[in-house]
């Protein structure tokens, strides 16, 4: 079963990381493409796509792939088919509701965000909810089987389809006008969408992955799951969203014009929480692996769920702390190749929000890790109340701190902070889990992280590179350094490896005997 977390983490991560990148290198072009000012608007009609996508199927494949793998530890395979059924028809029809309200409400809703050129954007949502809602529900069945490959190439493909697609169609459009070129955009998204569901049905279809007789039951337990966990995991794009209706006239109040106020929203959520959002990726991966894992375990009562537990947190903080402290060191020339159009001011602004940005990461990874404890406990109307009462702290931070000048687009990072730091200390509250971990464990990855920065400020103080060469050497030097005072873990890690190897090579002997 480690095995089985420890697979499906490897090939999430590993898509993840091609998908940010993907997602980075398609901000790249369409940065330049639309402008500061248009990737503003861009950012603004995301995050509202978002809350809508996860307020109406955001907890369908958490709770597909818990349910599914329950069903699958008592060999009810019958109940699988009826399970997906039942998360399909859900996730179809909010969607549409959604996606028909976000349509016939573009222009108020444009209006309210004081920017215009978005309602054609919006009308897209008409076909991108539902498509979203199709998406997750399939997903979820493959992961309650504990299999992450569909999901990992689905997602890539999606990717790699609105990269294609949505620079083409953007900068086709953008001719014509930038509301025209943020709904080429949109338009490159939403055939991403039909391509992962094209690919997802001919691998179910192959797979027969549910071709069990279908069984009726009672589709309230999946619905009594999923509402609070949509509607819990909704309050984060949610407090994103009031972001986008209100950052701009509380930079406002600080004394900031329209165009930089713009400007500054989109600096944070276009360009430096795209890059924070690559160690996310980690946590969220490891999270998605562990879910069924830890619940086909607990359905069969076995005590290997702590030890699964404490590994795979074990393993997250070994791989999430160098890359979070990497990021900080090498921001700046990171930022300098990848936009370089980026005015020395803003520059400044991009830098100094990811050094506070690092911390709204880590803690975000460790929220994201005990929200996935308590969602294998079931423990669903306890996250929708953790998650809301984060949101509700998120968004009086962003009010008050973004109205004062000394402070201004920062608060929407301490704002994160402040919501994540909640929602960690409610699931820590509730969580009774035992989770035994080494101190040195811990501690070895915090101080080689800290010996790796000091490293990284050393050598671009004393030479001074092409932002390209600093980049390059900064990344081999902080992976050297960190390796080397990690050595004692990662001697541990190849030992327990080919331990078990070794095991597993006498016993087939033994069993072929």
């Amino acid at each position: 079963m480690k095995k089985s977390v420890a697979k499906g983490s490897i090939i999430l991560i590993a898509s993840g990381l091609i998908c940010k990148l993907l997602g980075a290198f398609f901000r790249l072009p369409l940065t330049n493409i639309l402008g500061i000012e248009g990737i503003g608007v861009f950012q603004m009609v995301m995050s509202v796509y978002s809350f809508a996508l996860i307020l109406t199927s955001g907890g369908v494949s958490a709770a597909l792939s818990k349910f599914v793998s329950q069903a699958r530890a008592r060999e009810d395979y019958g109940k699988i088919r009826s399970l997906f059924k039942t998360a399909l028809s859900y996730a179809i029809i909010l969607g549409v509701i959604a996606g028909g309200l976000l349509f016939c409400l573009a222009a108020p809703i444009s209006k309210l965000q004081g920017v215009s050129s978005a309602k054609d954007a919006y009308r897209l949502m008409l076909l991108l909810i539902p498509f979203g809602g199709v998406v997750a529900a399939m997903r979820g069945v493959f992961q309650g089987y504990e299999n992450m490959t569909p999901t990992a190439i689905s997602q890539m493909l999606e990717q790699a389809v609105k990269f294609g697609l949505g620079i083409f169609l953007a900068q086709l459009f953008a001719k014509t006008s930038l509301q025209a070129g943020v709904f080429g955009a949109f338009l490159g998204v939403c055939f991403g969408e039909v391509i992962a569901i094209g690919y997802l049905a001919i691998y179910m279809r192959l797979k027969n992955q549910h071709a069990s007789e279908q069984q009726i039951f009672s589709a309230r337990p999946f619905v009594k799951a999923v509402v609070p966990l949509s509607v819990g995991a909704a309050v984060l794009p949610l407090a994103s969203a009031l972001d986008s209706f209100i950052v701009i006239s509380r930079l406002k109040l600080a004394g900031f014009e329209a165009s930089v106020a713009t400007s500054l929203f989109g600096l944070q959520t276009g360009v430096v929480a795209a890059i924070l959002s690559l160690p996310l990726i980690l946590s969220s991966s490891i999270s998605t692996a562990m879910l069924p894992s830890i619940s086909f375990l607990d359905a069969q009562f076995s005590q290997e769920s702590e030890k699964s537990v404490a590994q795979a947190l074990k393993v997250m903080w070994f791989v999430l702390l160098p890359v979070v402290v990497g990021i900080a060191c090498i921001c700046r020339p990171l930022y300098q190749v990848l936009y370089p159009s980026l005015s020395s001011q803003m520059l400044s602004v991009a830098v100094h929000l990811t050094y506070l940005g690092v911390v709204s990461t880590i803690i975000s990874a460790l929220m994201q890790f005990f929200v996935t404890l308590l969602q294998a406990k079931g423990e669903w109307n306890y996250i929708m109340l953790s998650y809301f009462l984060g949101g509700a702290v998120k968004v009086g931070c962003v009010l008050i701190l973004c109205a004062l000048s000394s402070v201004n687009i920062f608060g929407v990072v301490l704002g994160n902070i402040a919501l994540a730091s909640t929602v960690c200390i409610m699931a820590l509250i509730k969580n009774r889990r035992k989770i035994s971990i080494d101190v040195f464990d811990l501690s070895l990855p915090l101080l080689s992280s800290v010996a790796m920065m000091l490293a990284l400020n050393l050598f671009s103080t004393h030479f001074q590179l092409s932002p390209i060469l600093t980049l390059v050497f900064s990344v081999l030097l902080g992976v050297l350094v960190y390796t080397f005072f990690t050595l004692p873990i990662l001697a541990g890690i190849f030992k327990d490896f080919f331990a078990k190897k070794l095991k597993g090579e006498k016993n087939e002997q033994n069993t072929t005997n």
